[in-house]
């Protein structure tokens, strides 16, 4: 595992996984924090006497979503594509797994960073934290299994609000429509999250698998609409509008969109 992008250490039956990326922001683009995550959960779920993961962000950010200077660089759709799949695995493994995953949220969960927080089994949230699909702002789909995801946790209306404009989500607004599940003082999400963790590591296996096993068992079918999420994300930040946006967003300024 790549130690300086992605920290593990195991207290009891509890892994703590921190993404410590910070000079990135905690991006889920940074160097070695993808590889590190899928690492660091791959080791978790192989070892009998863990039994939850707390997730949290270095340097008091959670993750502030994908790394836009170097997606606006690659032009070509199905390079994207692969880039945008490498993710995958890491948001599928969340949702599918037997065992437990807790996000402890530390100021900004954008972007990505807000479908790894979203995907959860619990979501612990500091004051000061804010939440927001940024895609849209620079032109893109969300991805990050935010279509899964934001519809679970808040409903289709107000995920739909949420994906279309881009608006950030205070701490007040995520509890109340349920995107955040517990509120903490700032710097207390990473202890508030270990308190609930070892409290389901107590729990029964079978059932919490269980749980877990028909949520993802509902009509919808996750695999697929993973499948299009990526399908559909490729595309618009292949797309003129997304240079455009993520530049004007490196450039801070306002962003000229063309549909093209």
């Amino acid at each position: 595992m790549t130690e300086q992008a992605v920290l593990m250490e195991t207290r009891e039956a509890v892994a703590v996984v921190t993404i410590n990326a910070y000079a990135m922001r905690n991006s889920m683009g940074a160097p070695g924090v993808r590889e590190g995550l899928l690492e660091a959960m791959e080791r978790f779920e192989n070892d009998d006497s863990l039994r939850v993961m707390v997730l949290t962000g270095a340097g008091g950010v959670f993750s502030a979503g994908g790394n836009l200077d170097a997606l606006r660089r690659i032009r070509d759709v199905e390079k994207i594509r692969q880039r945008l799949e490498a993710g995958g695995p890491l948001l599928q493994r969340i949702l599918t797994s037997e065992k437990l995953y807790i996000a402890a949220v530390e100021g900004p969960a954008f972007g990505a960073g807000l479908g790894l927080a979203a995907c959860c089994d619990l979501m612990v949230a500091a004051e000061g934290a804010r939440f927001c699909a940024a895609q849209i702002r620079v032109g893109a789909a969300p991805d990050g299994a935010l279509w899964w995801a934001l519809p679970f946790r808040v409903g289709a209306g107000r995920a739909r609000r949420i994906l279309l404009t881009g608006e950030e989500v205070s701490l007040d607004e995520a509890i109340h429509i349920g995107l955040a599940d517990v509120r903490v003082e700032q710097g207390a999400a990473l202890e508030a999250a270990l308190k609930h963790a070892r409290r389901l590591a107590a729990g029964p296996p079978l059932a919490q698998a269980t749980i877990k096993r028909l949520f993802t068992a509902l009509p919808v079918d996750l695999v697929e609409r993973l499948r299009v999420e990526r399908e559909t994300a490729a595309e618009t930040f292949a797309s003129e509008d997304f240079v455009e946006g993520a530049s004007a967003f490196l450039e801070k300024r306002r962003p000229h969109f063309r549909g093209c």
